[in-house]
């Protein structure tokens, strides 16, 4: 009956901040920022960085609020955290002069809509989520939306831990591809459109 009231009080905090309700706002801000504080540092253990990353999840979640409709909050939060911490490690994974090159001259026309690029990339998310095996899927969503490592899932799931390694390596092998063709698609329709 608690974890009721928690959705049901959750719910109405939300509800209250798509009303623009700076107190529902600060008490959201109270509720979630430890949490997902661990969550970003679990994938990137840089506390400023990550202190960035929440900052402007929450600046997004202000501005975007009368737009939002949130079934689960909670699951919304973390995952745009997780989505800036992965923004944040390929960016400072860019070593080489071409790259630099690349995306100043093709992606940064993109960043203007940088809201619809992340629509649709969250919505290739789900869908290659939804396709994989069902074993696949749950360890990947273990691993990547539970952060469970791989000898824990190993454990939960009673399979060797080699086994999970070869499914999430196999999984996000495939997504980076879906992701580069997205990515290619988008700067193709930017030469062509622009």
């Amino acid at each position: 009956m608690k974890n009721q009231l928690n959705i049901v009080d959750e719910q109405s905090l939300f509800a209250l901040l798509r009303q623009g309700d700076e107190s529902a706002f600060e008490q959201i801000y109270k509720l979630y920022w430890a949490q997902l504080f661990n969550t970003a540092y679990k994938r990137l253990p840089e506390t400023e960085k990550c202190k960035d990353i929440i900052q402007n999840v929450f600046t997004d979640l202000w501005n975007r609020r009368a737009t939002l409709d949130l079934a689960n909050p909670a699951a919304y939060l973390h995952t745009a955290v997780r989505f800036q911490v992965l923004k944040q490690i390929s960016k400072n994974s860019k070593s080489s002069a071409f790259t630099a090159t690349f995306e100043t001259e093709l992606i940064s026309p993109l960043a203007t809509d940088g809201e619809v690029l992340e629509k649709e990339v969250r919505v290739l998310i789900e869908l290659f989520i939804k396709a994989l095996p069902q074993k696949r899927r749950e360890m990947f969503l273990m691993h990547y939306f539970k952060g469970l490592s791989t000898s824990q899932i190993a454990t939960q799931l009673n399979v060797s831990q080699k086994t999970v390694q070869n499914q999430l390596t196999t999984a996000s092998n495939a997504l980076r591809l879906r992701l580069t063709q997205l990515l290619l698609s988008m700067l193709i329709l930017l030469v062509l459109f622009s």
